[in-house]
Order: structure tokens, then sequence, then C-alpha cells
């Protein structure tokens, strides 16, 4: 009774501090600094005092902020869903904008509509069964078998490379794998295995984010890039090339992986045993029907999406088809999910929502579409709080060399990342970044691929990115807590891979 008293109350201290950060947060003084006056600030219509520029977070912005950090310090320390609906209620009760317009940026966003069918392919693909499939594949390979640490790192690998057809995915596919696994062998949820296992799942996905240039959070800032260089002559932006830097992150991420088992394995000393003991008979005794027809079409549905994705990058937009795929990316999962619906085997449906609903992530999915409305919201126009952190940064960095100034980018990537949305902090730090390396007179592309691979690693908070959210929506295996802990954790070895390899690597190549 004491613990579960203890527990009420750590919850409502929490409950009081987040709604006091939303409620109250507002009512703290603006930041406001005053900056070296130039025609875009004047343009702008910031006012001059002292002989320079002073740029102020307007009472929007403390507002759009405050509520932001509200809600993520309530999704890490209280719930993942009952926060999300608040802070949208509050930001379109506020000076922000008028409710329905709030509604419409929060379920009317192209990318939150092409995740809610993405999420709904995922349900197809759990309902499917699929991942039992897998799971019986890698418990009885033979390569695996009494080799605990084989199988870790081919579960690891697995994940990373299934994750460049397409990331998010790969999570619902490969965490039911490994929770079937630990069912069988007996691990249960606080085991050290499982909590390193759960994290590490996301982490691969992550790291597959981070290097895929031809799709995904890579392909966006890199493409951004190649933007900049056109329309922003004067941030000397030069595009990054594709395959060099592939070649990179392949090096980031393999070594990451190593670095991963090796604590596990020396650092950590994770039990792996029960994987040591697994009794094969049991699970070969039961033994697998044959791929149905609909889990058979389920996967060609999932290859024709990784096609639909992954070709423009492959054969170019310049061509029609290549120009029709890229121009309708997210499409992409509303067809395979059509698909589904429509595609009749005996008479019935390959995929029937009802059932599938019930394996919707329904509380990943409102996370991500709030976390999305709020970023979007803090770097919108009539809060200032993207020009103030430009300068902020610019104030800083200045005075520092070209190492010190890459490593102080990855570290403040780690830490923006998971409070900022990984893609849209990439997208709104990579002009300032640009402007402060020109300043310095340095090269910006190593500093750029270093910031680009780290700044989408978002794991420590659901409100980073939709690996993220999918992590801390595990509750039957992994607590908020253990989750965010091994989450900075491996994040904290992505960094120090980049400083120690990245950094020296980037300058090699860029």
């Amino acid at each position: 009774m004491s613990d579960k008293k203890q527990i009420n109350i750590s919850e409502m201290i929490h409950l009081f501090i987040g709604l006091g950060i939303m409620c109250f947060g507002r009512m703290l003084p603006a930041p406001s600094m005053v900056v070296e006056t130039s025609k875009r600030l004047i343009s702008m219509g910031f006012p001059q005092v002292d002989g320079g520029t002073l740029i102020t977070i307007t009472p929007v912005g403390m507002t759009v902020v405050t509520l932001f950090i509200g809600v993520v310090y309530l999704w890490t320390t209280v719930d993942t869903m009952w926060p999300s609906f608040l802070g949208v209620l509050m930001l379109g009760m506020s000076d922000y904008a008028p409710m329905p317009m709030v509604l419409k940026q929060f379920m009317g966003n192209p990318m939150v509509v092409m995740i809610f069918f993405l999420f709904v392919f995922a349900a197809i693909l759990v309902k499917s069964d699929l991942s039992t499939y897998l799971a019986r594949w890698f418990m009885t390979h033979p390569k695996v078998q009494g080799r605990p640490w084989m199988f870790t790192a081919s579960i690891l690998l697995a994940t990373y490379f299934v994750a460049f057809l397409e990331q998010v995915t790969a999570c619902f596919l490969m965490l039911p794998v490994l929770f079937i696994v630990f069912k069988a062998v007996g691990f249960k949820k606080g085991d050290r295995y499982v909590t390193f296992m759960v994290t590490n799942v996301i982490i691969m996905a992550l790291l597959s984010f981070a290097s895929d240039p031809i799709k995904a959070g890579a392909f966006y800032l890199l493409a951004n890039l190649q933007n900049l260089a056109v329309t922003a002559p004067e941030l000397g932006a030069v595009p990054i090339n594709l395959a060099t830097y592939l070649v990179f992150a392949f090096t980031i991420s393999f070594i990451c992986i190593g670095v991963i088992l090796f604590l596990m394995r020396f650092v950590f000393r994770v039990d792996v045993s029960p994987l040591q003991n697994i009794d094969m008979n049991a699970i070969n005794k039961d033994k697998l029907p044959p791929l149905s027809g609909a889990q058979k079409t389920i996967i060609g549905l999932f290859i024709f999406y990784a096609i639909w994705l992954l070709l423009p990058g492959i054969i170019g937009r310049t061509n029609q088809l290549g120009a029709f795929l890229g121009q309708n990316a997210l499409a992409g999962t509303m067809i395979v999910t059509f698909l589904a619906c429509l595609i009749r085997i005996n008479g019935k449906p390959v995929a029937d929502l009802q059932e599938t609903g019930k394996c919707f992530s329904w509380r990943t999915f409102f996370l991500i579409a709030t976390a999305f409305l709020l970023g979007g919201a803090m770097s919108g126009k009539g809060t200032n709080v993207s020009i103030f952190m430009e300068y902020m940064l610019r104030g800083h960095l200045s005075g520092m060399g070209m190492t010190m100034l890459s490593v102080t980018v990855i570290i403040f990537a780690i830490f923006i990342t998971n409070f900022f949305n990984s893609v849209v902090a990439g997208l709104v730090l990579s002009p300032v970044l640009l402007a402060i390396a020109n300043a310095f007179g340095f090269n910006a592309a190593p500093v750029i691929v270093c910031f680009f691979y780290v700044v989408l690693i978002a794991a420590a908070t659901p409100a980073g990115s939709p690996f993220g959210a999918i992590l801390f929506d595990q509750p039957e295996w992994i607590s908020k807590k253990d989750a965010a802990i091994h989450a900075i954790i491996m994040s904290a070895v992505v960094v120090i891979v980049m400083i120690v390899v990245g950094v020296p690597l980037a300058n090699v190549l860029f």
C-alpha cells in the first residue's frame, strides 16, 4: 500500500509541475537580446536600440514554448495520451490561432495523415502474425543457437537493415519479434536484457533514419541543404554527395552497433543465459503452418511500399516515373492500406480494419501529431523562437575552432532534438550553422553532416521523433523511466562515436 501511495503522490507532483508550466510559464519574462543590425532584421520589423537590434520572443512565442515544455514533461512523467489533447486544447484557446485553424494543423498536416495510414498498415503487419515467423527464424537458425550474443547482434543488424525499407514500420515489425522471444525464454519486464533490447530496436531504426540519404530523415535534411544552395547562395551551402554521406553514415552506425554490444556484454554484463537455454524441442513441437495467401500478400504490399519510396532516389526524379512517385510519396501508405482492404482471398479481405484496429497505436499517433503541431507552432511566424535561437547560437559559438565547433554542435544537436522534433530542428538550424561556419571561415560540410546524423537520433523523450514515442509506449515491457535512462545512454554512445570517429572522418570525406 505504501509503495502505491508513494507512486500516486509522485505522479501528482509531476502533474502539478506539468500543468503549472503549461498554465503559468507564459508569465515568465520573455528572453531578449541585442544583436548587430542587419537588413534582414530591419525588414522583419525588429526595433533598433543601443546601436543594435532587439530580438525578443513574443508573448505568443512564450505561450507556445511553455505549452510544448509542459506537454513534454507530462508525456515523460505521467501519461502519453491526455497531455496531447490538453496541449492541443490550450493552444487553440491561446492567442496563437483560432481553434479551427489549430485543429486543421493538428490533424490536417500531410505528414500526420501519412503517419496515420502508416500506423494502419503497421497494425495490419502486427495482426498478420508475421512477427511469429521472424521470431521463430531467429530462435531456430543454426548460427545463433546456443550463441546469445550472435542472436543479439543479428536482431540489431536485422532491424537496422529492415528499417532502410521504412523505419517506423520496422519498429512495429521487430518489436513483436523480441516480445515473442522474451515470452518464449522467460524474460520479464525489468530484466536488463529486455530493457536494453527494446531500447536498442528503436536506436537501430534511428541509426537507419539518420543513415538513409534517399528518403526519411537524412534525405529531408540533405535535400533542404541542396535547396538552400539554390535559394540562399549567400549562405554558401554546398550540396553533399549522397554516396559519400552513405559511406560516412554506415561507418558511424556499424561502430555504434559494435560499441553497444560491447557495453551490454562487458560493461553492463547483461544476463543472456535464458537465450542459451532455449528448448528447441518445445519450440519446434508446434510447427508453424505455411504462410497464408493473406500473409504473402501483406509481404508483397510491404515490398511494394518500400519500392514506392525508394525508387525515386534510385532512378532520379527527372523522368516521368521518378517524378510521379516523388511527388506522391506521402500517398504510399494510403495506397497499400487501400489495396489491403480491396484485395480478397477466399472471399475475405486481406485486412479487416475492425480487427487490425485493435493493434493501432493510438497513443503514439496522437503523441506524434501533437509534437508536429507544437513543434511547428514554435518555429512559426509571430513567435520569434527560431530567429532568437539562431542569434543565441551565433553568440555562444563565436570564437571556436573547427574541432571545438563540431563537438559543440554535436552535443547541442542531441540535446535540442529530444525537445524540438528532430527533422524540424535539423531544418531550422541548418541555415544557422551554415551562417556560423561561413562567418568563422570554416568548411561547413563536415560540421553539417555530423549535425545531420546526430540531430536525427531522438529517443530520450517521446517528443523528439515517432521512434521516441514508440519507445515510451511499451508499458508491458519497459517503464518510462527505464526508457528515458537507456535512451540517454545509447544517445551518449552515438555522440561519443561521432566525436571520436565522426568528426575526423567527416573532415577527410567532406
